[in-house]
């Protein structure tokens, strides 16, 4: 604090060598949990990665698990926080901005990273959503995947629901290309299927039970335009599950959530501008629903009967 006469005390500027070596912890302390989660690193390089999570508390003894996790899989929290290190580190590069211009490496981390959140997640929204749960158990049950990526949320959904069809849809040819080679590895190729489109020209005549939109992944321009399109490829009583990011926490968790959907490409959405989409789509039973505490926003509607 700085006070000068005849003046009141004044707070000094933070310090902004420190809040980068704050930072800087934070980012390797990113990384060495994706290390010692995957299981995969150099003996020596993993102790050291270990001992760092240890003196955040996330570690017992070497050799010993992850603690302070909650029910998170290694694997998940593995792609979750690789994910993450790679989309800021393309941020950070200049190597490109938006979704299109990711490595191979990010979307494949996030492609995993979601599709473990995926099946947790739908079992979570289906009590909330009528009997939509026997109709995706059904024979005959279809489910539209808006920006698939990888493909692999649409694979993860099609092993949930053995008796469901499902269909993902993207832009972008590379993510096609690995999301055929995911498809192939799970063996659900007779139930998946990828197709270039773009979610503002889409079609459908055989109607889907559900459908997935993640608004942070989609330009404002597509999901304004593909939103109505994807209501009306909903079979009577099917849902569209609108994915965006949360806001009312602080201001930093704010900023950031801004920050990285623009950085996808994507559509900053809050809950009222996705409940008015909904709506004017013609869905009925419009509502957001709570998620767990790392999960995207979610807001819902129903076709009509």
């Amino acid at each position: 604090m700085a006070t000068i006469a005849g003046q009141q005390p004044t707070i000094a500027e933070p310090d902004l060598q420190t809040t980068i070596q704050g930072w800087d912890q934070a980012a390797w302390s990113l990384a060495a949990l994706t290390l010692v989660a995957r299981g995969d690193g150099p003996p020596e390089l993993t102790t050291a990665a270990r001992d760092l999570l240890a003196a955040a508390g996330l570690a017992a003894a070497p050799g010993g698990p992850l603690t302070g996790l909650g029910t998170a899989a290694p694997g998940q929290i593995a792609s979750q926080a690789a994910a993450a290190l790679h989309q800021a580190c393309a941020l950070a590069s200049g190597r490109g901005y938006e979704w299109a211009a990711q490595s191979d490496e990010t979307r494949l981390a996030r492609g995993h990273a979601s599709a473990q959140a995926a099946v947790p997640m739908i079992r979570f929204m289906l009590p909330m959503m009528g009997d939509l749960a026997g109709r995706m158990a059904a024979p005959g049950a279809r489910m539209l995947d808006v920006g698939t990526g990888v493909g692999a949320a649409a694979v993860a959904s099609a092993q949930q629901f053995p008796q469901m069809q499902v269909l993902g849809i993207d832009i972008l040819d590379r993510a096609l290309d690995l999301a055929r080679q995911a498809i192939a590895a799970a063996g659900v190729d007779d139930r998946v299927t990828v197709r270039k489109q773009d979610v503002a020209d889409f079609a459908d005549d055989d109607g889907f039970d559900m459908a997935w939109l993640p608004a942070p992944y989609i330009a404002a321009p597509a999901l304004t335009s593909g939103l109505p399109r994807v209501a009306a490829a909903l079979r009577a009583g099917g849902w569209l599950i609108v994915g965006h990011g949360k806001t009312g926490g602080t201001p930093a968790q704010d900023a950031l959530t801004r920050l990285k959907t623009l950085a996808h490409g994507g559509t900053p959405l809050d809950e009222a501008a996705a409940c008015q989409l909904l709506g004017e789509a013609g869905l009925t039973s419009v509502r957001p629903i709570p998620t767990p505490p790392g999960a995207p926003a979610i807001t819902i509607g129903q076709k009509p009967t």
